[in-house]
């Protein structure tokens, strides 16, 4: 009797240090990992400009299609983890509306092929569209309380990118100035790692901005030690535009974060304004003479810098909104479709300039998809506009506005919609500003809308995944042939054919790998099949002209010369 109490006190005793253990550990792995999933949450604002924005700025500025894949794929997985653990809050009205109008761009693009003069251009467009979608999704989940650490992750980004161009300045010889221009001085011009000169530029400015910004807003001088990197980076670009862009995003960003002026104030400033106007026009010898001067081609860098930066010379962007706004009047409805535009300026271009982009976003927008695409582009930009107005009492509004005016303005004359890491900052800013429109604090996401954002996020991401794929694949194939490998060429060419179906690049790929073979026959059965899918492919006709003899020969160079008649074919 007595050793069967003593053995049941035992076990009590071993059960209650048991649980008492087993409640301990618990404790401390729940407080772990609590810990640890509150300083990823307290991290995540920072770290998703961070890694986006600067990891497409060093990829190139995310120009090539195969930077698209994983610039779609990140933030879709930020967005659907957030999801998945229930923690995304729903956005306000004006951001739900701001991705609404921006998927709608999105669909209008990808349904532009149906009707477009070059439909793989289309598909390349709508691509890079996901990428914008799936970014701005992601940003606009950000917490109003996060908001400066999310700006502070965009400055952290972009003066990287600066420290790095600067480096490649210092110690990278003349490759750090790698842009593709057919500017006579454009191996003096600092592009890298963007690859553009003009865009670097504007990247600078954004950053610029939002550092003396944030450092009078949150009154930390500290904030401002970014400038010492992007001024100079800046100035090395010797880009005209990005300065303009900075002069509007810091008047943009000083009017809102002032005060209402009274009447008098404003009336001596436009006053001001006016008068210099007109002096300006005095001295350049009136209108006429301003269109002059914006049509002739700019001093060089090498010539004289400062006469350069103060010069108004367009550097040939007049005859690319010419046959930008040509292409409207022939299209005055649905557009040519999107990514035509070089098409239309190869076949009608006045001088022998190889551009990809009418240099307007806005211009662009409308000959490629018309006034419905113009106006869907046109609401979408407004909105963060309107934002920053109802924010403007908020600290932060004000450099998040001077950064997205200047990339609205910047864009007018330059094609950074096609710079993937620049428009993305430039969206970083929007969302900043919708975000801080809104009202805290918000609500979660209900199930029935956290499953349509998954199926949503699991849908971009399959399409994101296909592209990323086919672009890859057509890459390694022309990489391939780059290095006189046909073997690999055709290999990779052929795989393309199936990821790529709609393209007439995987035919040409494989025909121009058989012709380094000595295949003409399967060449020329190439070239045809690609003509067959795209009878407008200037390439695919100067292939066929190479592998072919007589009369098909014959009619195989005429079409090329219509296409682009400034270039010369040799048989």
């Amino acid at each position: 009797m007595s050793f069967s109490i003593a053995s049941g006190r035992t076990r009590s005793l071993t059960n209650v240090l048991t649980v008492s253990w087993m409640s301990r550990c618990s404790s401390v792995n729940s407080k772990s990992t609590a810990q640890v999933y509150g300083r990823a949450r307290a991290l995540s604002p920072v770290v998703l400009p961070l890694v986006l924005v600067g990891g497409l700025a060093l990829d190139n500025g995310g120009f090539d299609a195969t930077s698209w894949g994983w610039g779609t794929l990140l933030p879709l997985v930020i967005a659907g983890t957030g999801l998945v653990l229930g923690r995304a809050r729903s956005p306000n009205g004006l951001a739900l509306a701001f991705l609404g109008l921006l998927g709608a761009l999105t669909a209008w693009t990808w349904l532009s092929a149906a009707w477009s003069n070059d439909v793989s251009a289309s598909v390349l467009d709508g691509e890079r569209l996901l990428v914008y979608l799936s970014s701005a999704a992601a940003f606009v989940l950000v917490a109003r309380r996060q908001v400066t650490r999310f700006l502070v992750g965009l400055l952290a980004a972009i003066s990287l990118v600066g420290v790095w161009a600067l480096s490649l300045r210092a110690f990278g010889g003349p490759g750090s100035y790698d842009v593709a221009s057919v500017s006579a001085d454009a191996t003096r011009r600092l592009a890298a790692p963007l690859g553009y000169s003009n865009g670097l530029g504007l990247f600078a400015a954004i950053g610029i901005v939002l550092a003396l910004g944030l450092a009078v807003r949150l009154r930390r001088p500290y904030v401002a030690a970014p400038v010492l990197v992007l001024a100079p980076t800046l100035y090395f670009t010797y880009s005209r535009g990005a300065w303009l862009a900075l002069a509007a995003g810091g008047i943009s960003a000083l009017g809102l974060a002032m005060p209402r002026m009274s009447g008098r104030v404003v009336l001596a400033l436009a006053i001001v304004v006016v008068c210099a106007a007109a002096i300006a026009l005095v001295r350049l010898g009136g209108p006429s003479g301003a269109v002059r001067e914006f049509s002739h081609a700019a001093p060089s860098v090498k010539a004289d810098r400062s006469r350069r930066l103060l010069s108004l010379s367009g550097s040939s962007r007049a005859q690319y909104w010419h046959v930008a706004w040509r292409d409207y009047r022939q299209h005055p409805w649905l557009g040519s479709g999107a990514g035509s535009f070089q098409r239309d300026w190869l076949r009608s271009r006045p001088a022998d300039l190889p551009v990809l982009d009418a240099h307007s976003l806005y211009l662009e927008t409308l000959a490629e998809l018309g006034p419905a695409g113009l106006g869907l582009l046109a609401a979408l930009l407004a909105l963060p506009v309107a934002a920053g107005v109802i924010a403007r009492n908020q600290p932060l509004a004000a450099p998040a506005f001077g950064g997205y005016v200047a990339y609205l303005v910047h864009a007018a004359q330059d094609w950074d919609w096609e710079l993937p890491a620049v428009t993305l900052a430039g969206l970083g800013c929007a969302a900043a500003l919708l975000i801080l429109a809104g009202r805290e604090p918000r609500r979660a996401l209900g199930r029935n809308a956290r499953a349509a954002g998954l199926c949503a996020t699991i849908l971009v991401g399959l399409v994101a995944l296909g592209a990323l794929a086919g672009n890859q694949t057509l890459a390694a194939a022309s990489v391939s042939l780059d290095a006189d490998e046909p073997a690999r060429a055709a290999r990779d060419a052929g795989w393309a054919k199936h990821l790529v179906p709609w393209s007439p690049e995987p035919w040409r790929l494989h025909g121009e790998a058989l012709l380094s073979q000595g295949d003409l026959d399967g060449a020329r059965r190439d070239f045809l099949t690609a003509l067959r899918k795209d009878s407008s492919d200037w390439d695919s006709w100067v292939d066929l002209a190479l592998v072919s003899r007589g009369t098909t020969q014959k009619r195989a160079v005429e079409r090329a010369h219509r296409l682009n008649p400034l270039e010369p074919i040799h048989r």
